[in-house]
């Protein structure tokens, strides 16, 4: 046994005053009155000092207590006993770089390989070691059994080989240490571990995601040492869109909102945003650091088909694009579906089809037909038109076609069954009939309020008494809710226009035909307009292309790409995500422990490394002591020969026989 503090040995040396004190003659403390001795004076008592001591049982104890004080305050340890991963453990430990899209800015990247191999060094190949990056998901290069077996300058080697550059994503920074905790935890090792460690070499920008880390519970076995990088150049300024104004047709100017944001680290104000290629359309600016600005660009102009809008004045120019694809008509592909036989004469349902879709400023109708649907057609277009009767089978794809967010517009003939109509909407309650006794009827109960005859709602034109049906079907069990509306009634009485929500999608039906044996639909002015309606209810309308982030796609920059659609080439704008943008960096040294995660001081471990040998056994013994910690169980044994002493010095039995040596009588009981 060894003592941290062996000075306070000497403290036992304070034994020498209870045995002073049994030696010590004291006067009895009981007295009994006699009634001869009432008038006598009485003769002050001689005291000596015992030459013999009384009671060895309580001296005993209270020796026996001040030398265990003693002992606890030399804070005793067993030199023998060796420290958790003295011999056999190790550490397992991860590398977590960071590979997101701010890492980019002057040499950060360059910064972050030459800090993990630094860390990697000081490793020797006895520990468990792995190297992961992350940016919006974690990238796990090199785990730990494929590092198990090499050295430490086999390893460096091969961090040097492994393919990894700074993308351009966005960081989960909060999701990339989780799964990181969890693989430390999860590996499986014959040797113990002394330590799981999680080395973080990151940039720590503000805009990274951290949610998991406030949400979730840290493990306490995982210790996090946290390395932040920092550029040369403080500040950045980052462009984004912030919204697209609508417009009434693709002739109307192009303009955009964005949004300027000044980093509070920023020494500048200035900026100038315009059209690259442009600078005619310069727009000079000030945004204040720490703050944003929300700017109305200049209009698009017309040689900048593939338009994008830059600001300048900032020394990190990862984030100062923005990729725009010009407003466009949507292309739209339909496809009628007759298993009767397609036919495009003159009053068939694709002859009045064709003249009705032509192209507008906001929509490119593509109308094909077909007698039999295939999967290419179900996965190449967006509105299917089904006529006449149809198959059970084929109506339970068109279902499934709905389902995805496909539209399907159904015109069932006499012929048609309920089966088939149930397969498409999945009502098996509503029944298909045709309609008897009537020379023709017309549409009431027309719903303006809904989506599609919104556009019918004006009084000039809301008059549908003009268009004739001479014959119609006749569905029954139809019970309006959120997922079945009603639009139109033949006078009243049986549904005219029904909408189906189907999943993502919707089934609209026409219970009477396009041909004029049928009705006078097509033949008015109210088909092309009811039709556009429809598409447009439906999502299919004019829009500009998407503003895509990097990570949406499988495009893995920014930039302008064009793909495939519709039998043309289609302009896509894909830009940075917006939160990259946000690189002031936050203190992990001050936020981490917050959250519960306990962080490693690096200095502390290289002040370890300087230090003689002296020092090092002196902390080693400092070390063994804080983990065996004796002197918690010697201060308990201390408090249990007190509780023993007070019992023995207070016992009626001790009394009498003390009272009885020293040549009184115990009082009486009373």
């Amino acid at each position: 046994m060894s003592f941290l503090f062996p000075l306070y040995l000497l403290g036992a040396l304070a034994i020498a005053a209870p045995i002073l004190l049994h030696l010590r003659k004291r006067p009895p403390k009981e007295h009994v009155p006699f009634s001869s001795h009432l008038f006598l004076e009485k003769t002050p008592e001689r005291l000596t000092r015992r030459t013999r001591l009384d009671r060895w049982l309580l001296l005993a104890l209270r020796c026996l207590a001040i030398i265990l004080l003693a002992l606890a305050f030399c804070r005793p340890f067993f030199r023998s006993l060796s420290l958790p991963g003295e011999e056999d453990a190790h550490a397992r430990v991860m590398i977590l770089i960071d590979r997101s899209a701010s890492m980019q800015r002057e040499d950060l990247w360059e910064k972050a390989k030459r800090t993990a191999r630094e860390e990697i060094a000081r490793f020797d190949g006895s520990d468990d070691l792995a190297v992961a990056f992350f940016d919006e998901s974690l990238d796990l290069a090199a785990n730990f059994a494929l590092w198990g077996t090499m050295g430490k300058n086999a390893r460096t080697a091969a961090f040097d080989e492994l393919p990894a550059e700074a993308g351009w994503l966005g960081s989960d920074l909060g999701a990339a240490m989780m799964q990181s905790a969890e693989l430390l935890l999860a590996e499986d090792t014959d040797k113990p571990v002394s330590r799981r460690e999680l080395i973080v070499i990151s940039d720590f920008q503000e805009g990274a995601s951290r949610d998991l880390l406030q949400s979730g519970a840290w493990p306490e076995e995982v210790s996090v040492r946290a390395i932040p990088l920092a550029t040369e150049t403080p500040g950045n300024l980052s462009l984004n869109l912030a919204a697209t104004p609508a417009r009434a047709n693709v002739e109307e100017e192009e303009v955009y909102r964005v949004r300027i944001r000044n980093a509070a680290d920023s020494d500048n104000a200035e900026a100038t945003m315009r059209w690259k290629g442009f600078p005619e359309t310069s727009m000079p600016t000030t945004v204040a650091p720490g703050t944003s600005r929300i700017l109305t660009s200049a209009p698009r102009p017309a040689g900048a088909t593939r338009g994008i809008l830059e600001i300048t004045g900032d020394a990190h120019t990862f984030d100062n694009e923005i990729y725009v694809s010009p407003v466009s008509a949507r292309p739209l592909r339909v496809l009628l579906l007759s298993e009767e036989g397609v036919s495009d004469e003159a009053g068939s349902p694709l002859f009045y089809l064709r003249r009705a879709l032509q192209p507008t400023p906001t929509l490119e109708p593509i109308v094909s037909a077909a007698g039999s649907l295939s999967e290419a057609q179900l996965a190449e277009n967006e509105v299917i038109i089904v006529t006449g009767t149809w198959a059970g089978d084929t109506a339970t794809r068109l279902q499934a076609f709905a389902r995805e967010g496909g539209l399907v517009i159904a015109i069932p003939s006499a012929k048609a069954s309920s089966d088939a109509l149930a397969n498409l909407t999945g009502e098996a309650d509503w029944t298909l009939s045709e309609a008897e006794g009537k020379d023709y009827a017309l549409l009431a109960d027309l719903d303006f309020d809904h989506p599609v005859l919104q556009p019918f709602a004006r009084a000039r034109i809301r008059d549908f008494t003009k268009v004739r049906f001479w014959k119609h079907r006749v569905l029954a069990g139809v019970e309006p809710g959120p997922e079945t509306k009603v639009i139109a009634t033949f006078d009243g009485e049986s549904p005219a226009l029904v909408e189906q929500t189907i999943g993502s999608g919707a089934a609209f039906l026409f219970l009477s035909g396009w041909e004029p044996s049928e009705s006078q639909l097509a033949l008015s002015s109210k088909f092309v307009p009811l039709l556009f309606s429809i598409f447009e209810h439906t999502g299919f309308s004019i829009r500009s292309v998407a503003t895509l982030y990097v990570g949406e796609t499988e495009y893995g920059k920014p930039g302008f790409y064009e793909t495939p659609e519709d039998e043309r080439s289609q302009l896509k704008a894909v830009n940075l995500a917006p939160n990259e943008g946000i690189t002031e960096s936050f203190d992990p040294a001050s936020v981490f422990p917050d959250w519960g995660i306990p962080l490693i001081d690096l200095s502390e471990e290289i002040a370890r490394e300087q230090l003689t040998e002296t020092q090092l056994a002196r902390l080693e013994s400092v070390e063994k002591e804080d983990n065996q910690k004796l002197w918690k169980w010697i201060i308990l044994v201390v408090l249990l020969l007190l509780i023993i002493e007070s019992w023995v010095a207070g016992s009626p039995l001790k009394r009498h026989r003390a009272a009885k040596q020293d040549g009184t009588s115990p009082a009486p009981a009373t």
